[in-house]
């Protein structure tokens, strides 16, 4: 809740903004509270009030129904809330739910004067009762009743007693009697207004009740019968306000209901009123169904509209308003708490204020705000958006007859309601100079403008390219602008000249510096602290502004505000935490912030102070309306509680309700104290405090007298335990801070933990008489025990003769054992050397099988180890006799491992197992054919939790072949063993990764030398394409000149001799025949060198995911068409078959590389099956093109029916310039260019074929 008080008028008489406007700000914040406004009302003379702020209780918080009725706070200040699982207890950190005996729905409660909270339910009535330890819980007075009653809907208190008003049936609770009425009359809603019971019955309309019967209140001529009645509320000198749900507002004077002409009445007919209340300042809360609550004053003026999530669309059942001036509503879906009345109010989106607030100020009568999504001015309780004017608002400020913004698109003259731009430069902010307010510096996003508001005049000054974020002018006339990382520039009114201020001129850095021309001098500030300018030595010193202490001047002040009366506004750094600096003489100013404590994590670009002690703060969630005219109650005091005592093994002591004088002065606070049993020395608190400010956070601080040294920290921690007390008394106390600071009435138990028995008084002389006697048996014990202790030693030297003699025995037998695990050690160190010196795989498990030789009952051994590449194991070494050629092909599994070695076996220690007289299960391979050992040792190969191996050690012979120090070896020699396999295969790696390496070197040697011979054959390509082209261009005009000389000189004509004419005729058709062989060639040369070109162009690296299935489907026919329309003088066709498999996978493809591979294939499918067409007219070409999808991969198979390969060709068929065509048909390079291109994908491609029939090519390509 946010609160001021009375004391801050003395402080702060009336605060005016020293300036128009103040400087742009970053952009930034925190996500908007969620406080909507709803539709505005035309009233005249509004005030500009938003939002209340509050806050909604939803079932999941306190764990009951959604739906509550009745509010009231007992003198604790806990609240107590009516719902359909019970009576809801809140004090602040905790809920409660405390049942009726039927579990009904709690309609109604009542507070009567010595705090006994009485409860009206379904069906059953009757009052919270606390136990002994404190525990409320409902004690029933209608569970003697033989009548039944439906629904109690009030619960009412008079003089007279407690009255339980059902609808039919009224019952009065008095000195522990029971009274009942019955009317035939329905009830429909019961009030208590000023000592009158008033009823509103189905019949007769309002009635009032005085104790025995009702009588009808009397309705002014001309009104109509009132159909319902929501609320009665008192007004002023005794008359009572009448608020019904569809027919609007009316007054009750007397015994007669008249009208009451109130402009909400439209409104609240409009939105039907279901409920209400009188506040403390004797204004009316009526809420209503869908239009939120609203607050009118005496005279039934609208002054407040409370809307938002949660309020707007759901009923409100009852109002009240608890200690401290809080609002509570009990809906239909959930608890509402609201702080009305308040000198906060709140514009955000939800009234029309959108994006983060950048400026204020107020102009002709009207509250402007610019935020980062337009400008707005505020209109009674909306806002709303200045016309003409769709951009970004960084700044405002008044000429000597207009208002100016400056927006993203260019500063704005705003006239009214509506807008007109004046610039087009992105504008941040602006400064009229005081010797002529028409004339206005521009801050700009990239420089400096000066605008001339009254002939609409505006200029760039040169020179300036960063930033200006703020201008302000001093007392000098000097113009000094911000900037955001160059510092602080100083110039004239022309801003002709400049100079610029940094660290050289004492601002420490030149980053995010700010400026302000105040009575205090000129006052920069920057995030190492606070500055003054010194005109003499035009230097900026340190300066503590505030004067409050010494750290003042390294303190980081976000935004600073000086109204007229000299006081400063300011936030901190990070934009946060409101305070006010409050002038009391030269360079003194008292602080205070407390009464902004309830925001203070909120964040503020701007503060303008406004007229009639308003106060306007700006930021990423709106803005905040701070009223310094309403005195608010926040020092008020509360009391914190102890809720709840808990001693060792969750015994409970007490549960929060103390039956003493119920005020809030008295031990109520503190329950009463308590000797504890020393076996219950364990100790826990619970505690709370009944401050109940909107959305606050409550801290606690606590001690134990007597046990801690100091108050603990301040926390949010609302609960305590001591364990172990020793025995004492105590005190535990606690107390609470609320958000403003302010702490509560402590509470405090006191206690005692008892002494033990066996530290009473009576208990030492006890031990002092157990002691005396214990003494005395002791001495005789003590004289006896030496006559045996005697008897002892002389039997002890009989015993040790004949021990020793058994230890000499027990010391030969054990240098025996010890110089036979000599011998095993000496082996195994043997074993151990050899395997050691193998750096090879194979040779190394060869070794281990050969050194295994030493386990005495073994005659045959393997190496059974996991292979990457087959991802199986296999067999890599065996002895004895096992024939390795015989296992050397086999590859098992891991679980086919386990159960052949490792089912039915014992782990003798660990990973080494022993399994006698084995039977295993076929496995279908060479395994089955050797026959079963008797006894088996499997030694698991565990490397960092993943089975590498097993080596296997077995008798064929005999069973229970191997003893416990067989299986002491191979447990010293197994971590050798791993060992050894682990260098050796970190060995292999290595050697495998040099040997990559060698590889890949020669590759990179290989692939400079191709990329030189590449850029070498790409220029002499280029070079040759262009003699081709002379060739094939001349070659085919000179064979049209021929044609054309054979027409000329007919062969009939006479004009040449035979002879000639046949040596003519005959060299020209020869010279025909040369041009047709240069042109073929020539065309199958160019193709050649373009070929080529492709072959040498630099690949494309921009892989296109793609869907294989259709991107094979049409690419192929788009090839097959194609490759028709070029031979459309050759009778080309063929069959596409598609075989498919689905679904298809995805791929990543080039596009046009993998095209121009179809394509070659395509194109050597159609010359195949031509050629054995030529042989058999009746064939049908065919190409079936299929896929299979495989894991990882796909494998892609284009298989043709044609002639088919030789078989001595098909080495060569990857190889450049090598072809089965003729060399006018084919230029050798396509399977060569495809297999590069497959490559570069990762893939794998290959032919097969047999001569005439037909070719398989197969592709491989990895998968997405």
């Amino acid at each position: 809740m946010i609160r001021t008080v009375r004391h801050l008028l003395n402080l702060y008489n009336e605060t005016l903004p020293a300036r128009p406007g103040w400087r742009w700000r970053r952009f930034g914040g925190i996500v908007a509270f969620w406080c909507l406004i709803g539709p505005v009302f035309a009233q005249t003379n509004r005030q500009e009030i938003g939002n209340p702020i509050a806050q909604v209780h939803t079932s999941k918080e306190y764990n009951a129904h959604g739906q509550n009725f009745a509010i009231v706070q007992d003198k604790r200040g806990l609240l107590y809330f009516g719902n359909f699982a019970g009576v809801l207890e809140y004090d602040g950190a905790t809920w409660r739910t405390i049942p009726t005996d039927n579990y009904a729905k709690v309609s109604s409660l009542y507070l009567d004067p010595s705090g006994k909270i009485f409860v009206g339910a379904n069906g059953e009535f009757g009052y919270l009762k606390p136990d002994a330890k404190g525990t409320l819980h409902f004690e029933s007075l209608s569970d003697s009743l033989a009548t039944t009653f439906g629904e109690i809907i009030a619960v009412l208190g008079t003089k007279a007693g407690v009255y339980f008003v059902g609808k039919r049936n009224i019952y009065l609770w008095q000195n522990r009697l029971l009274r009942e009425w019955r009317t035939d009359d329905p009830i429909r809603s019961a009030f208590s207004v000023n000592g009158q019971i008033y009823f509103y019955q189905k019949k007769k309309g309002l009635t009032r009740f005085n104790g025995e019967h009702s009588t009808p209140v009397a309705l002014a001529p001309g009104l109509p019968p009132l159909l319902d009645m929501s609320a009665l509320l008192p007004l002023d000198g005794g008359s009572v306000l009448v608020a019904t749900s569809n027919q609007g507002l009316y007054k009750l004077t007397g015994n007669r209901i008249e009208r009451f002409d109130s402009p909400a009445n439209a409104y609240l007919i409009a939105n039907q009123i279901s409920a209400g209340l009188r506040l403390g300042n004797g204004t009316l809360a009526l809420a209503t169904l869908q239009g939120g609550v609203a607050v009118l004053d005496r005279q039934g003026t609208i002054r407040q509209i409370v809307r938002g999530k949660g309020l707007d669309d759901t009923q409100a059942n009852s109002l009240f308003q608890s200690r401290g001036g809080i609002l509570w509503m009990a809906l239909n879906d959930g608890i509402a708490q609201v702080d009305i009345p308040s000198p906060v109010s709140v514009f955000d989106e939800g009234v029309g204020v959108k994006g983060e607030v950048n400026r204020m100020l107020r102009y002709g009568g009207r509250m402007y705000v610019g935020t980062l999504n337009g400008l707005y001015y505020l209109d009674g309780f909306v806002a709303r958006p200045v016309t003409g004017l769709n951009a970004s608002c960084f700044y405002l400020a008044a000429t000597s007859n207009a208002l100016l913004a400056a927006t993203s698109k260019g500063v704005y003259r705003v006239s009214g309601t509506s807008a007109q731009p004046l610039t087009r430069d992105f504008a941040v902010a602006l400064y009229p100079l005081r010797s002529d307010p028409d004339v206005v510096f521009v801050g700009l996003e990239s420089g400096l403008g000066i605008l001339n508001a009254r002939t609409d005049s505006y200029r760039q000054v040169p020179g300036i390219n960063e930033q200006i974020s703020g201008i302000t002018e001093d007392g000098s006339g000097n113009i000094w602008l911000e900037t955001l990382s160059k510092g602080l520039y100083r110039t004239g009114i022309q801003a002709a000249e400049r100079k610029l201020y940094g660290k050289q001129e004492g601002l420490t850095t030149p980053l995010y510096n700010q400026i302000l021309s105040s009575t205090e001098g000129l006052i920069a500030w920057n995030k190492n602290g606070t500055f003054r300018y010194n005109p003499s030595s035009d230097r900026f010193v340190p300066y503590n502004l505030f004067g409050v202490d010494s750290s003042a001047t390294n303190y980081w002040i976000g935004t600073l505000v000086q109204d007229r009366n000299g006081n400063f506004w300011t936030t901190q750094g990070d934009e946060k935490n409101i305070t006010l600096y409050k002038r009391q003489g030269q360079n003194s100013y008292q602080k205070n912030n407390q009464p902004f404590g309830a925001f203070s994590d909120r964040t503020f670009k701007t503060i303008y102070p406004d007229a009639d002690s308003v106060v306007w703060f700006g930021g990423p969630e709106g803005v905040i309306r701070f009223d310094l005219r309403l005195a608010d109650d926040f020092l008020k005091d509360y009391p914190a509680l102890i809720r709840k005592i808990t001693l060792k093994a969750d015994t409970l002591a007490y549960d929060g309700y103390y039956q003493g004088d119920v005020t809030v002065k008295n031990s109520v606070l503190s329950p009463a104290s308590k000797r504890i049993s020393y076996n219950l020395n364990d100790i826990g608190f619970a505690f709370a405090a009944t401050s109940f400010n909107v959305g606050e956070e409550l801290v606690y601080q606590y001690t134990l007298e007597n046990f801690d040294d100091t108050w603990s920290e301040w926390s949010t921690q609302s609960q305590k335990e001591y364990t172990n007390l020793p025995p004492g008394r105590y005190v535990f106390r606690v107390r609470a801070r609320n958000s403003y600071g302010i702490n509560s009435q402590e509470a405090s138990y006191e206690f005692v933990i008892e002494k033990p028995w066996y530290r009473m008084w009576w208990a030492f002389v006890l031990y002092f008489l157990l002691m005396g006697v214990s003494l005395f048996w002791l001495i005789r014990w003590r004289l006896r025990a030496l006559v045996k202790e005697k008897d002892r030693l002389e039997s002890m030297i009989a015993e040790r003769t004949e021990e020793i003699s058994s230890q000499k025995q027990e010391l030969e037998e054990q240098s025996l054992e010890l110089a036979s695990k000599n011998d095993q050690l000496e082996k195994i160190d043997q074993v151990v050397q050899s395997i050691n010196s193998e750096i090879e795989f194979t040779s190394l498990f060869e070794t281990v099988l050969a050194k295994l030789n030493i386990i005495r009952g073994m005659d045959s051994a393997t190496a059974l180890i996991y292979d990457q590449s087959s991802d199986s194991f296999r067999f890599k070494a065996a002895y004895g006799n096992v024939d390795m050629a015989q296992l050397e092909p086999i590859h098992i599994s891991l679980r086919q491992a386990e159960e052949r070695y490792l089912t039915s076996a014992v782990e003798k220690v660990e990973d080494v197992y022993l399994r006698n007289e084995t039977h295993f299960t076929p496995l279908g391979n060479a395994l089955d054919t050797l026959p079963p050992p008797k006894s088996l040792i499997t030694v698991v190969m565990n490397v960092e939790g993943r089975v590498e191996g097993f080596i296997t050690l077995e008798n064929t012979t005999r069973a229970n072949a191997f003893d416990q120090r067989d299986f002491d070896m191979i447990r010293n020699l197994k971590a050798h063993l791993i060992a050894a396999f682990i260098k050796t295969r970190i060995l292999g790696n290595l050697e495998q990764t040099l040997n990559n390496l060698k590889v890949a070197q020669q590759e990179l040697i290989r692939q400079e030398r191709l990329a030189s011979v590449g850029q070498l054959t790409r220029g002499i390509v280029d070079r040759i394409l262009n003699p081709l082209n002379y060739i094939n261009n001349f070659s085919e005009s000179s064979h049209d000149l021929i044609e054309e000389l054979v027409e000329l000189v007919p062969s009939e004509s006479n004009c040449l001799p035979e002879e000639v004419a046949d040596d003519y005729y005959g060299d020209l058709d020869m010279l025909k025949t040369n041009l047709l062989k240069i042109k073929e060639h020539g065309n199958s040369t160019t193709r050649i060198v373009k070929d080529m070109q492709r072959l040498l162009k630099e690949k494309s690296t921009d892989f296109f995911e793609t869907e294989l299935n259709s991107f094979l489907e049409s690419k192929c026919k788009l090839a097959y068409q194609q490759l028709k329309n070029e031979n459309r003088d050759q009778e080309l066709s063929l069959d596409l078959v598609f075989e498919l498999e689905v679904p298809s996978v995805r791929v990543n493809v080039l596009p046009y590389e993998m095209e121009s591979v179809l394509n070659n294939i395509i194109s050597n499918a159609l010359y195949s099956t031509a050629e054995k067409r030529r042989q058999n007219r009746d064939f049908r070409p065919q190409l079936v093109v299929s896929t299979q999808n495989l894991p990882k991969k796909v494998v892609i198979r284009f298989r043709d029916n044609g002639k088919g390969i030789p078989k001595k060709e098909m080495e060569q068929m990857f190889s450049p310039f090598f072809t089965t065509k003729p060399t006018s048909k084919g230029t050798g390079l396509g399977l060569y260019m495809s297999k590069d291109i497959v490559e570069f994908h990762r893939g794998l491609i290959e032919i097969e074929s047999q001569e005439g029939q037909g070719a398989v090519l197969t592709i491989m390509l990895p998968t997405i």
